[in-house]
């Protein structure tokens, strides 16, 4: 019998889960689907991130077209939000996360985001109801659901460029810090505006909702995925 030849096993970096795989497939054909229907829409949402005058037109949240879309895209924003989530869990050193499997990993994320989404807008009307505030929380809420639309549209090229292209992996994720940062900062500010403008709520207290309700979850989010972000700079 002739000689066997032995090949040494070659751990690949730029190998992906099939799972993560079909999850940008499926987030993919939603935003097709999205840019095919409401086209115009999208190009408002952005063009609102952009100008602070757009961002107060009327127009974007009044037909129930534009209410559909609105639907449609927080759904893409969550989904791509989950993918973040599940590219900063599998970094993680826990032994609690590692126990997971990638499709474990998937479902934690998705379900993550979608329980924190919904318990913050149900406490915001139960605030709004609370001091009588209610036509403030959902002016507030449609002012800042489109910063998060707007950075689900930009975040999503960049986890794909993250998750695909290894010489733009580095670049890539410290794209996704840069615009993350800026997104929450425009988060905060708008949100302490809308408070002021429209609520005519003092300052302090504009400034304790904001604490309150966006920098505080903030602030915990980056301290539980601290390591993850760390391990990933310095790959």
């Amino acid at each position: 019998m002739r000689g066997l030849v032995k090949y040494d096993s070659i751990v690949r970096d730029d190998f992906n889960s099939p799972v993560i795989g079909l999850s940008f497939l499926i987030i993919f054909f939603l935003l097709v689907f999205i840019s095919y229907n409401f086209r115009f829409y999208i190009r408002t949402i952005l063009l609102a991130n952009i100008s602070f005058i757009n961002l107060n037109e009327k127009n974007i949240l009044e037909s129930n077209r534009n209410k559909k879309a609105g639907i449609w895209l927080t759904i893409f924003f969550l989904l791509v939000l989950a993918i973040l989530v599940f590219n900063l869990l599998s970094s993680s050193s826990s032994i609690y996360f590692n126990s997971f499997n990638s499709l474990g990993h998937l479902f934690l994320s998705l379900g993550t985001v979608i329980l924190l989404f919904f318990l913050k807008y149900i406490f915001k009307k139960i605030l709004g109801k609370i001091f009588k505030k209610e036509r403030l929380t959902i002016l507030s809420t449609n002012h800042l659901g489109i910063r998060d639309k707007g950075y689900g549209l930009i975040l999503f090229p960049l986890l794909l460029m993250y998750n695909y292209s290894l010489p733009l992996k580095e670049i890539s994720f410290l794209m996704i810090i840069c615009f993350s940062c800026v997104y929450f900062l425009l988060r905060w500010i708008n949100g302490f505006l809308v408070g002021i403008k429209h609520g005519n709520i003092p300052y302090f207290y504009a400034f304790l909702y904001i604490c309150t309700l966006e920098i505080i979850p903030v602030a915990l989010a980056t301290k539980v995925f601290s390591k993850s972000i760390l391990s990933i700079l310095a790959q």
